[in-house]
């Protein structure tokens, strides 16, 4: 191989690197410059990273090659690194190559020696995850305005807007096929020409376009540019050329196993069209079926009204059916008085159960999925008490399997409904169920059966089951329609008394706090002002001129201490992280020693003593009085857990950070309890041998992190604790 020689006077630098061979064999590239930015070594990975030869770029400088390097992220980060005389890693974009280059700056006398690696890969990686999860969004946002769409013209008008509006696509058609079966018509349209629009109003199906082929082969058509066109319909390309849209996506509607229509997205440039594109466009599609398909039921319902005003025999049907969706509202009525009227949603849901049967099921079953994903059994009803028993024995003998492809099983794994008009014997003998358990299914005679999710916040809570047994009736579309609307209502009281049971047991907590802290800490600063002012009047007045001063600094922490206890009475406040504070220049290392002068009965009763160290002042933007009860709350749990051992305190600080450790020699912590430690009420030793609410470290760590820092803590039972505080010293960011 003809490969250029690092120039005489350089070899000495890179001699004190790594023998040229190797570095021609490592998988990064490698570039030195000299200080003038002249190129005087490459390794063959560089001389493919940069796309150019070692013969193009050795003794020129960079500026020559690259005219805009030095405004480049890499040509910044390289004169930093050598005017600083620092190691500099950085990640940009390489235009020239079309790459992008983890580029690493590493000063060696008075040369660069540059390290490159290809991250092109992994950039794509997250730009693809990026947009997926962007895509995931706009799809979930599609389904929600598509589920308040009523008209089929209103799911027209969301899904071609929606559809438009997410892909970038520069027009959008949806049409839908007609009863006859002959033509696709058009239902809604964003940015098609009017002249265009006078032609797709009706596509006959038999017309040779990749919308009416799509439809009638089930099967998208992708074409990304012309010679897509050319290769495939070779009759529309000169139209394709003096439109102004280059490319499209022509995709089938499909819902319950039914074509009902078809989307055309047409784009302005050409593209292609990759698997993510690809499965978002058909999911887009598969929404708005889905959504069509709930616009025809209310369609029809229109449709009827209309045509009963002019057939006799319409309007016994349009009454009928007037009649069955007045006796629906009035038993949604009923079951939404019924889930009203109570927040217990266990005695609810079997109240519930009994108000199906018989109106709507012979049979009902409500099952509920706990918080740790197993299945409860919550109620049952049989219209015929009889057979209660029975249905009873089948459930405990066939519970519920999560994996299951049918039945409750799926439901409550997929949150989609199941409808089966008519169980056979057929269709049970195929269930993989013990003798006994198929023997009495088949004694319970199950004719119909509708399993419907209990979905809140698209979370699956639970499922409704309804069978229909001794009255061989069988269900139809419209009583899983039924159905599913009960399920709604009884999952949002489901998801009510949930929020609610979780809200009783916040206040409950609070409640409790509220009572203790009363009771702990007001009582005592009670009982200590009274002491100190009956001092004052029993002492004579040369003992109280000697002790003025004492008994003013008693009345000071006093005072202090009460204010402390008006804000741990706010706790609920600090719960929620909505901790007010009043910053300004505090100095740690003085707040420190303050702290420890006021304790200093305190480790003397404790018998402990306390070794400072610090060697500067620490100035941080901080709330001292915060920052003084986090300081104090330390201090005191030092003497309390380590008493007769030293404890060490120590301050220091780096421009960015402040530190404040305390340790003790104490009792420790168990590794089971150091998880909970910052918990509220939590403690980790026994309330019967060490009092206290349980609240100091919970509102410490409040408080700091409301500071901006963080607090952790390293313990071993029997061998004592060391917390550490770290503060940002410019205070908590906006």
């Amino acid at each position: 191989m003809n490969r250029a020689r690092v120039p005489s006077g350089d070899s000495s630098t890179m001699g004190a690197l790594l023998p040229e061979a190797l570095l021609d064999v490592i998988t990064e590239g490698v570039t030195v410059f000299d200080a003038d930015g002249r190129f005087t070594y490459l390794n063959t990975v560089a001389e493919r990273v940069l796309g150019a030869s070692r013969e193009q770029l050795l003794g020129r400088r960079v500026g020559e090659v690259f005219p805009d390097f030095h405004e480049t992220p890499l040509g910044s980060a390289a004169q930093r690194a050598l005017i600083d005389r620092i190691s500099i890693t950085v990640e940009a974009f390489y235009a020239p190559q079309d790459v992008w280059l983890e580029a690493s700056m590493v000063p060696h006398g008075h040369h660069l020696v540059v390290l490159l690696r290809d991250v092109t890969a992994r950039r794509l990686a997250e730009v693809a995850q990026e947009k997926s999860a962007s895509r995931l969004s706009l799809l979930q946002e599609m389904t929600a305005k598509l589920s308040a769409a009523v008209s089929t013209e209103e799911v027209g008008a969301v899904l071609v807007r929606g559809a438009k509006e997410a892909t970038g696509a520069t027009l959008g058609w949806v049409g839908l096929v007609e009863p006859e079966g002959q033509a696709l018509r058009m239902v809604a349209s964003e940015g098609v020409p009017d002249e265009l629009m006078r032609q797709y109003t009706r596509l006959r199906l038999d017309a040779q376009l990749p919308l009416t082929r799509a439809f009638v082969s089930g099967e998208s058509e992708w074409l990304g540019s012309i010679a897509d066109f050319e290769a495939r319909y070779p009759h529309l390309v000169e139209f394709v050329r003096a439109s102004p849209s280059k490319a499209g996506a022509y995709v089938p509607m499909r819902a319950k196993d039914m074509s009902l229509g078809a989307i055309t997205l047409a784009f302005l440039e050409p593209r292609a069209f990759d698997e993510a594109d690809r499965g978002f466009m058909m999911a887009l599609a598969h929404q708005g079926a889905l959504a069509f398909d709930r616009a025809r039921l209310f369609d029809r319902e229109q449709m009827a009204r209309a045509e009963a005003e002019s057939l006799v025999m319409a309007q016994v049907r349009a009454r009928r059916e007037l009649e069955a969706v007045a006796w629906r509202q009035r038993f949604l009525s009923e079951a939404s008085t019924l889930l009203a009227g109570s927040l217990d949603y266990t005695t609810t849901m079997e109240s519930l159960a009994r108000l199906v049967v018989p109106e709507l099921a012979d049979l009902c079953a409500v099952d509920m999925l706990t918080e740790e994903g197993r299945v409860e059994h919550l109620a049952l009803a049989h219209a015929v008490p009889e057979r209660l028993e029975l249905a009873r024995e089948v459930v405990r003998g066939n519970p519920i399997d999560l994996s299951s492809e049918h039945g409750a099983g799926r439901v409550l794994r997929t949150g989609q409904p199941e409808w089966y008009p008519d169980v056979s014997d057929a269709a049970l003998a195929t269930l993989d169920r013990p003798s006994r358990v198929m023997t009495m299914l088949r004694e319970l005679g199950i004719r119909s059966f509708i399993c419907v999710p209990l979905v809140a916040r698209g979370r699956v809570l639970g499922c409704l089951s309804l069978l229909q047994t001794v009255s061989n009736r069988h269900y139809a579309e419209a009583d899983l329609r039924l159905a599913e609307e009960l399920a709604h209502r009884a999952a949002f009281n489901v998801d009510n008394a949930r929020l609610y049971r979780e809200a009783q047991e916040a206040i409950r907590l609070r409640d409790e706090f509220l009572s203790i802290a009363s009771h702990e800490l007001k009582t005592p600063l009670t009982s200590l002002r009274l002491q100190l002012s009956l001092l004052e009047r029993i002492m004579s007045p040369e003992s109280l001129a000697r002790v003025s001063g004492k008994l003013g600094g008693a009345h000071r922490q006093v005072d202090r201490l009460a204010s402390l206890v008006s804000t741990l009475l706010d706790v609920s406040r600090i719960a929620t992280r909505r901790i007010s504070l009043e910053l300004s220049e505090v100095d740690l290392t003085l707040a420190v020693r303050e702290a420890l002068e006021r304790l200093r009965e305190v480790f003397v009763q404790a018998g402990c003593d306390v070794t400072f160290q610090s060697w500067e002042p620490v100035v941080g933007r901080w709330d001292a009085l915060r920052l003084d009860q986090v300081i104090v709350n330390l201090l005191t749990n030092a003497a309390k857990y380590g008493q007769g051992q030293p404890i060490t305190v120590t301050v220091e600080a780096d421009q960015e950070q402040a530190r404040l450790t305390v340790r003790d020699e104490g009792i420790g912590i168990a590794a089971e309890a150091l998880p909970r430690l910052f918990g509220r009420f939590e403690r980790a030793v026994s309330v019967r041998h060490y009092g206290g609410l349980g609240l100091g470290l919970y509102i410490s760590r409040q408080i700091i992190e409301a500071l901006g820092g963080r607090v952790s803590v390293d313990s071993r039972p029997g061998e004592g604790s060391t917390f550490t505080v770290e503060l940002p010293r410019g205070g908590p960011r906006p």
